[in-house]
């Protein structure tokens, strides 16, 4: 991207105030006072490109007050009547739009921004026929409606999705990009992209570095996270199918054999099979629906026959029947013991998991507290009494404990697999008294089929009817129970073809996990970071940096910033070497310098070819005194980079040796003014 002008435009009483600067294809020098105006300048350009938010907020209050309420101009007040900015940008495509934004308007709302095909600053493109979009309300990012969206397709970016810390997902917006690009001075300086706004998401300096080096990390964790999810979906749905399979079987009688109760890739619908007992002999579903049908069959013949049925013929019937009740009684009283069995245990199993959880919580608490002790050194925290430096156990039993005792570590590390443990064995129990309650259910419902088949056998015979009613009942209980398993049977038939098209998938997504990058960085992303590292040292030593020997410092491979013994270069650790402390404020400031043009010339390498905006704005860079080589040094390698476009606002301690010096022989545009940076604009 590049700012080819930026106009700012001021409607007073008195007449029209502002200002017009273009600025060079590289470098560009802003050079004014302090207190006259840079960083006017500066958070002005960002408010134009619907950035302010690397400010500090939102819409014009990021903005000082003369160019929405008043300023003086020659010792006089003008009021702001209206005020708005104009910005001309153009993509790597040579296409150019300019953009207009409201300050303070009656009709236009800051939150609008206008968008007019053309040169409007620069060239002669009119502004007519403008595209409005919106900023900072919903959908912003995502409908082309959008002004950020449609910069993200101006600029031919592909923002990836990225975790949230929330659990959930979010784009990477552009104004987090766009924060590695723009160095404000209030905040700018304190981090090396410190004024990201935050929405969320995690580790969302990390992912703007990755995105901007082109690493191939979003792709991998994109189809990690497709294949997690359709795993997922796989998992849900073949053990919905499983349990609607089971519960129907279960419900009849039936065991189903060959059906993994979780998905399985060598599925076999072939080996899937129901058995029911029956008598001593275990039959198929077809076998025992052929073994009901015999009976009804059976029973035909007998009601035909009936009336030639003796008395002692009717008493064996009723006997066996009542045998058979018994028997089913039996079973029935039998599993509602075993049921009640398993609920108890279950009971049990999650009192102890309770207890297990409060014992893992105050274990962590305890190590937490230390944890925190450590990081201030106390005594405590390295087992010594502060006050009479003692060791300390971490057992309160210590003096009659003779046998090993358990560290705080090893201690957690054993609470948590018990817990885990017994989180499986509840999830088997629950698993467990479901089928249990199937069963049940099952036999209480024969039971009262067989007992109201032996009330009617009864009623035959000491009424000594003509047409025995207990044959009928049992022939309509043979019907329904027929139609029960042909149901089961027709589930069974329209479940078997989803679970070989899930076996299908999982196949298909265990081929694809297979082929993964084991490690966070694949080998194309690591040659990309290598270089990344290459460029800082590199710049680091251009510009002088002398806190640490440049050699040792690596950019880490976890948050991919610059690295001394795996410490951040600016985090204190008392115990080791004090970076902080030996490292000069200025030096932090040539480290964030080094960090962030390394990343543009990572990511501009035909080797890499990946995401930078080819821009970069630095307000005020020479902070703490820096001293004039080193901002020599980067005015040099800015303006060295043919494809980079910087913006540099600086008041070289306002001395005319300073900028010279500075200066010196290095190619730029300059842009200054006198006084005041708002002027009676020429013409509107």
């Amino acid at each position: 991207m590049k700012i080819n002008a930026v106009k700012l435009h001021i409607s007073t009483a008195a007449g029209n105030y502002g200002f017009n600067f273009k600025f060079g294809r590289q470098l560009t020098v802003v050079r004014g006072r302090n207190s006259a105006g840079k960083s006017t300048l500066f958070n002005t350009i960002l408010y134009s490109l619907g950035m302010e938010e690397l400010v500090g907020g939102r819409d014009e209050n990021v903005l000082p007050y003369g160019v929405r309420d008043h300023f003086l101009y020659e010792g006089n007040r003008q009021d702001v009547l209206t005020s708005e900015v104009f910005a001309e940008i153009e993509n790597d495509k040579d296409q150019v739009v300019t953009l207009r934004r409201a300050i303070k308007h009656p009709d236009r709302q800051p939150k609008l921004i206008e968008v007019f095909e053309g040169k409007c600053l620069t060239g002669d493109a009119s502004f007519e026929n403008s595209k409005p979009t919106y900023i900072h309300d919903a959908g912003a990012a995502q409908k082309d409606e959008g002004f950020h969206r449609f910069m993200e397709k101006f600029l031919g970016l592909r923002l990836p999705t990225v975790p949230t810390s929330s659990g959930g997902e979010a784009k990477l917006y552009l104004q987090t990009i766009v924060a590695a690009h723009a160095v404000e001075q209030k905040r700018g300086w304190t981090d090396y992209i410190a004024t990201i706004p935050f929405y969320g998401i995690r580790e969302v300096r990390t992912k703007v570095v990755e995105y901007l080096l082109g690493l191939d990390v979003f792709d991998t964790d994109a189809l990690k996270n497709r294949l997690n999810s359709e795993s997922v979906k796989i998992h849900e749905n073949w053990t919905k199918y499983a349990s609607e399979v089971s519960r129907a079987a279960s419900g009849e009688g039936f065991v189903v054999i060959g059906l993994p109760g979780h998905p399985d890739s060598s599925f076999n619908m072939d080996a899937v099979n129901l058995f029911r007992k029956s008598g001593d002999r275990q039959l198929t579903l077809p076998q025992y629906r052929t073994q009901l049908r015999d009976e009804y069959r059976a029973l035909d013949e007998k009601i035909d026959n009936y009336s030639k049925v003796t008395s002692d013929e009717a008493v064996i019937d009723l006997e066996t029947v009542a045998t058979e009740l018994r028997e089913l009684n039996f079973l029935h009283e039998q599993s509602i013991t075993q049921l009640t069995l398993k609920r108890a245990s279950h009971r049990e199993y999650e009192e102890l998991l309770l207890e297990n959880r409060e014992s893992l919580a105050r274990n962590r608490t305890a190590q937490k507290l230390k944890g925190l002790g450590g990081d201030y050194s106390l005594e405590l925290a390295e087992d010594r009494c502060p006050t009479c430096l003692q060791d300390i156990s971490e057992t309160l039993l210590g003096g009659t404990i003779t046998g090993p005792v358990m560290s705080l570590d090893e201690n957690i590390a054993y609470l948590k697999n018990q817990c885990s443990m017994l989180e499986r064995q509840i999830a088997g129990f629950k698993t467990d008294i479901e089928q249990s309650e199937r069963i049940s259910a099952e036999l209480g419902r024969r039971l009262a089929a067989k007992s109201d088949h032996l009330k009617a056998l009864r009623g035959d015979v000491s009424t000594g009817a003509v047409q025995s009613k207990a044959m009928i009942r049992r022939q309509v209980q043979l019907e329904t129970q027929v139609d029960r398993i042909a149901d089961v049977d027709q589930l069974i038939r329209d479940r078997l073809p989803l679970f070989c098209d899930l076996a299908l998938q999982l196949r298909e997504n265990q081929k694809l996990r297979a082929v993964l990058p084991k490690e966070r960085y694949a080998e194309t992303d690591q040659l990309k970071i290598n270089m990344f590292e290459k460029w800082f040292r590199s710049n680091a030593g251009s510009f002088g940096y002398e806190s640490a020997p440049i050699r040792d410092i690596e950019i880490s491979r976890d948050t991919l910033t610059p690295v001394l013994g795996q410490l951040e270069l600016r985090e204190i650790n008392k115990k080791k070497t004090d970076i902080k402390a030996d490292s000069s404020a200025s030096d932090f400031v040539r480290l964030i310098w080094s960090y962030l043009l390394a990343i543009y010339q990572t990511s501009a390498s035909k080797e890499v070819n990946g995401n930078h905006l080819g821009i970069l704005l630095f307000d005020e860079p020479g902070q703490h005194s820096m001293r004039v080589e080193s901002q020599h040094s980067l005015l040099q390698l800015l303006a060295a980079e043919s494809g980079l476009q910087s913006i540099v606002a600086a008041s070289f301690d306002e001395s005319d040796s300073v900028f010279n010096e500075a200066t010196s022989n290095v190619k730029y545009e300059l842009i200054e003014w006198g006084d005041k940076l708002i002027q009676p604009l020429r013409s509107t």
